[in-house]
This record gives C-alpha cells, structure tokens and sequence, in this order.
C-alpha cells in the first residue's frame, strides 16, 4: 500500500506523465521533512518549509510590496525564519558575510538543516508550477526531539560551512553534507529532476530532452538565480 505521500505525489492531475523515479523523490523528501532533523524538530521543519513556499511565491513583488509578516518567535528563532526567506526569495544576498550571521545566530547544523528544507520544499513547488498543478499540502509534523547529530569527517574546504573531508564528488555536493539525511533527499531530487548516475554521459539517448537542453536550462535557471557557485 502507498503510503500517504506517495499517493499525494501521484500526479494524477498532471496534464504530462511523470515518471517514477520523481514521483518517489518528491515523496521521499515529504516523508523526511515531517520528521526531526538533527537541529529542527518537524513542527519546525515544516515551519521553514511553509516559510519557504510563502516566501517563494512572492519572488515577483518589489520588496516594498512584499509584506511579509514578522516572525514568530514561538515557533522558532527570528533569525531562522529571516534566513529561510532570504535563502527562498533573495539568494543573491547569500554570501560568507550572512552564512557567518546564520551560524551566530543558529548554529552550523541548524543553518545546514534549514538550508537542505527551504531549497528542497522551492524545488518541488516550482515543479508543480511548471506542470500546472496544484501544490501538495505540507505533511503533518511527526512528534520527537532533534537528535543532535552530527557526521564524523566534517572540515574546512574553504566553503561557508564545514563539508566532509573525504567526497569524491562535486563541491556542490558537499554543500549540505553537514545534514545527512536531508542531503540524501536532496540528491534523490537532483538525481530524478536533473542527473546523478549519467551525469558523465555527454549524450543521453532516453530522455524527452538532450543533454544541451538541460544544459542550457540549468545554467539559465543559475544565471537567474544569481548562483554564485
């Protein structure tokens, strides 16, 4: 039997067929965002999240006509909810000088965490929004206290936060190493939306778009972005 996320993500609506492998991401990362992170616990997983849709949905609007309320600090530090709506609305702000802030005011795993949510959470909603569906709602937050872990091997690599030591992929995917399980869930989304396993194959000979294609929207999609990296 599917579990409820599965069947949330079955895009039945969905004017295109969408295959498993993103249907089963999507799905992926709903179920973690639900549970307690390391730093976070779901209520405020789901928190970000709902944060980060907010924010994201307003990237057209002038600043000044933005309007979004202020923080609530009952359900998180202000810094967090200021950082995920920087990280989904104005990620051009996003340099050492504010990583250095976030991890002040948060903490490095905290930051890494909120990070890996908001992107992921932006990632699938403009998805939806290309395909013409509607967003799935949020999931329930699931009970339990952050466990506080942290991976062995992290270390300076000259990025904004400590990465694992020993990777042999991308810098890239480095970034959010810090958070495990949510870089897992990430790189089941870049995997299924993009390329992971075939990403040194210059041709691909099964796809509905060729490599230059995605190529030329990828770094499209950057450039808009201001993507620094």
């Amino acid at each position: 039997m599917p579990s409820a996320a599965a069947d949330a993500f079955a895009y039945r609506d969905a004017p295109h067929v969408v295959r498993d492998d993103i249907r089963a991401a999507h799905a992926a990362f709903w179920e973690r965002l639900a549970r307690p992170g390391a730093a976070w616990t779901g209520a405020q997983r789901v928190a970000f999240a709902a944060e980060a849709r907010a924010a994201w949905m307003l990237r057209t609007e002038p600043p000044w006509l933005r309007g979004q309320p202020d923080p609530d600090p009952t359900i998180a530090p202000a810094f967090a909810t200021l950082a995920v709506r920087t990280i989904a609305l104005d990620v051009h702000k996003i340099d050492r000088v504010f990583a250095a802030e976030a991890i002040a005011a948060l903490g490095e795993a905290a930051y890494v965490e909120l990070v890996a949510v908001s992107v992921q959470t932006i990632a699938i909603d403009a998805f939806a929004e290309a395909l013409g569906v509607a967003r799935v709602p949020l999931p329930t937050p699931l009970p339990g206290e952050p466990s506080g872990a942290r991976p062995e091997g992290l270390g300076d690599i000259g990025a904004h936060v400590a990465c694992l030591l020993d990777y042999a992929g991308p810098n890239v995917g480095r970034a959010m190493s810090g958070a495990p399980d949510d870089n897992a869930t990430f790189f089941g989304l870049v995997g299924s939306m993009y390329a992971v396993t075939d990403f040194m194959e210059m041709v691909w000979k099964d796809r509905p778009l060729s490599r230059p294609q995605v190529e030329l929207i990828a770094a499209r999609v950057s450039a808009v972005n201001e993507c620094f990296y």
